[in-house]
């Protein structure tokens, strides 16, 4: 089966369907209209299984934007190389900055002079 699910595709079972220690839907609903309390777990159950879900979707995604081809995508890998990432980054932003400067004083400096010319 080659179909990619989209948060509106309700085509597709859900893996929660699928997981034979799960009841079956029809016996989740009587379950949830008997028990509220276990009601209440599911539904707190089915919402961090979809937290988690795209949580690792969006670690895959930041591990794909830093380096597509990496052998290695584990999330500390990703973190770690992140990190190092934004500390370059910043490094960079710093110099940068300071070299505008430099050349802002530079610049205005060589103007005076023109000026008094």
């Amino acid at each position: 089966m080659d179909h990619q699910w989209k948060p509106n595709d309700f085509s597709m079972p859900a893996a929660a369907d699928l997981d034979p220690s799960n009841p079956e839907p029809r016996q989740r609903q009587e379950m949830e209209a008997t028990d509220p309390i276990a009601a209440r777990k599911v539904q707190k159950a089915d919402r961090e299984k979809l937290r988690r879900d795209k949580l690792n979707e969006q670690f895959v995604e930041l591990g794909n934007t830093l380096d597509p081809d990496r052998p290695k995508n584990d999330k500390v890998t990703i973190l770690v190389d992140t990190t190092q990432m934004l500390k370059d980054l910043t490094a960079e932003v710093n110099r940068l900055r300071a070299e505008c400067s430099s050349l802002t004083e530079e610049s205005r400096e060589l103007t005076q002079e023109k000026n008094e010319l």
